[in-house]
């Protein structure tokens, strides 16, 4: 059986039903994590996930066999934009305003 290949955060996409990945703010590396910008039923969202590994290539959350993104609750937010750069933060604050 042959091992699938590792799945970098830009190439996430599901669920195609609710999300649309606009953004990777910090793609982070292989076994890390991943912050991006995104729209959930078209409300604009800071989205997390867990980039996987050659051994474990979709990474967590997956479902159904495919990589996918957790939206991060309001009350985190601010916690999880501190880290990122002045201007990722301008940009982030100004989307999720939207």
């Amino acid at each position: 059986m042959s091992q699938s290949a590792y799945v970098a955060p830009d190439q996430v996409s599901s669920p195609k039903r609710n999300w649309k990945l606009l953004k990777v703010i910090d793609p982070g590396s292989e076994n890390t994590g991943a912050v991006a910008l995104g729209r959930w039923d078209d409300n604009p969202v800071l989205a997390m996930r867990w980039n996987g590994t050659e051994k474990n290539p979709l990474g967590n959350p997956q479902s159904r066999g495919l990589s996918t993104w957790f939206i991060v609750p309001d009350q985190y937010r601010d916690s999880i934009m501190s880290t990122f750069s002045a201007d990722k933060q301008a940009l982030a604050k100004a989307f999720l305003a939207r």
